[in-house]
């Protein structure tokens, strides 16, 4: 009886040892099934590629922005919702690049207190502030913060004091107060988003992607595109 008790714990043994065995065997072949999906998925979905491009993820960048009361840092990438799909709710998202010294973007003010009016529950606004190499193109904060708020600074004499190269009192701006923040942007940015001149204008989707570059579309303009990609005014 000692015999038999003996070997029945050796058998005992030797079935755990194999079980044991079992269970390590399908822990490796999960563990590299497991693998090959994740090398499936990077190979079907690659890094996206990052452009201004329409289809091209924005390109991200940090710089300080004016909120209306304070400068404080600002990231492009925080405002990407990297789970929406198309189709889905999500905030859009329209970035304007200027410079408060251009013509063009002293009457752009208006068209962007409408859009404002008509789209901020769904889109953010973001205004990227650059500043040209061109005569009288000087802005400085003071002037950047007069821009947006519509506050007096400089003059109407078109003496170079002022926005709109010097011509006007930034108090008179076209448009409504801006409610939104204003970057501070630079050379880097410029290159990056390829911006060739001012005033520019791309609206993301709400995960960060391109869906409308101003350069690629000619014959429309952004009241369009809005319409057209976000919806009806909100």
């Amino acid at each position: 009886p000692k015999n038999d008790n003996m070997a029945r714990r050796r058998r005992a043994l030797t079935q755990k040892g194999r079980d044991d065995d079992v269970r390590i065997i399908a822990g490796f072949a999960l563990g590299s099934i497991l693998t090959v999906i994740m090398l499936m998925v990077v190979i079907i979905a690659p890094p996206a590629t990052i452009g201004p491009s329409e289809g091209e993820l924005a390109p991200d960048f940090i710089a300080d922005a004016y909120n209306g009361a304070n400068w404080e840092k600002f990231k492009l990438s925080d405002s990407f919702d990297y789970e929406w799909e198309e189709g889905n709710e999500g905030e859009w998202i329209l970035v304007q690049f200027i410079d408060t010294d251009c013509p063009y973007c002293w009457s752009e003010g208006e068209t962007m207190s409408n859009l404002y009016s008509e789209w901020s529950n769904s889109v953010e606004f973001i205004t990227v502030t650059v500043e040209l190499s061109i005569t009288n193109h000087n802005s400085d904060r003071a002037e950047v913060e007069a821009f947006r708020d519509k506050t007096s600074y400089g003059t109407e004499d078109n003496d170079g004091d002022g926005c709109n190269s010097g011509r006007n009192d930034c108090i008179n701006r076209p448009g409504t107060v801006h409610n939104w923040n204003y970057i501070e942007g630079s050379s880097s940015i410029m290159k990056s988003w390829e911006v060739t001149g001012t005033p520019f204008l791309a609206l993301l989707k709400p995960d960060g992607y391109v869906a409308w570059n101003q350069y690629e579309n000619p014959g429309e303009n952004i009241e369009e595109a809005m319409q057209r990609i976000v919806g009806g005014a909100q």
